[in-house]
Parts: structure tokens; C-alpha cells; sequence
């Protein structure tokens, strides 16, 4: 699974320190996320709840899962293969897969500031860049 070999040592000890800071100011992070999410993907909107408190929490939850097994590939592509069938029978499109990461790293910049380094942000890229190949992966049903 070569999408790990462009995730160095010191990228998942940045992602899992980053995560654990903004754990306590989770809740923020998702309103900040899916309000660019929507703008990013309008056709997404309707995908999803008026009332996106539980969502919040589901996708603070599904992020806290990922970065958990980041270093256990089979556990890593299993969540997100899963994920993205669910996403599917969901109506969400490839396209969405890119926004959503678009919008998550522009969620980190504004919850961090300035120390968001373009460390932390080429880091989180690449995670994001491997969870979305493997969520399109299980949408299109591989």
C-alpha cells in the first residue's frame, strides 16, 4: 500500500500531536469544516442533517479513527474502504471526496493560525490524500 510510503515517521508524529491539540476544540473544528465544506460543495448539503451536531461529532469521531490507525495499514484502508461505500450508498460523488479534504485543511488553518506550520499542512495533505484514494476506492466498490 504505497500511499503510507509518502507519510514519513515524522508527518504521523505531527498529524497525532496536532489532533491530540485540537481534540479539547473539536466541536469547533467541525462547524468551521463543514461551513467551507458546503460552500466548496453546495450539492453536497443535502446529504446531511439540518441539525449537524451529531454529524460533528461523527466526523471529529471518524478523524480521531484514522489518525489512530495511521501506522496500521490494513486497519487504515479497511475503515476508509468501508467509509466510502457508505458514503456511496450515501449519494456522495468523487468530487465531494475532494472537497472535503480542501475544506478540512483549510478547517486546520483557521483552528491553528500561524502555528499551522507548512509542515504540519504538507503533512496533513498527504494523510488526506491517502484517505481520499482509498474512500473513492471503496465508493466506486473495489
Amino acid at each position: 500500500m504505497s500511499e503510507f510510503a509518502e507519510i514519513t515517521p515524522r508527518q504521523v508524529d505531527l498529524i497525532r500531536r496536532s489532533f491530540d491539540s485540537i481534540w479539547p476544540v473539536r466541536g469547533k473544528l467541525a462547524a468551521l469544516f463543514y461551513l467551507r465544506f458546503f460552500e466548496l460543495a453546495p450539492d453536497a448539503r443535502p446529504l446531511f442533517p439540518k441539525e449537524m451536531e451529531r454529524q460533528n461529532l461523527k466526523l471529529m469521531d471518524m478523524i480521531a479513527a484514522i489518525v489512530g490507525a495511521i501506522e496500521n495499514k490494513e486497519l487504515f484502508r479497511s475503515i476508509l474502504v468501508h467509509t466510502g461505500r457508505d458514503h456511496a450508498r450515501f449519494g456522495a460523488k468523487p468530487q465531494h471526496f475532494v472537497a472535503f479534504g480542501e475544506a478540512l485543511i483549510w478547517g486546520l488553518e483557521q483552528q491553528f493560525g500561524a502555528a499551522f506550520s507548512p509542515e504540519h499542512k504538507d503533512a496533513w495533505i498527504r494523510l488526506y490524500d491517502a484517505v481520499k484514494r482509498n474512500m473513492i476506492e471503496g465508493a466506486a466498490g473495489r
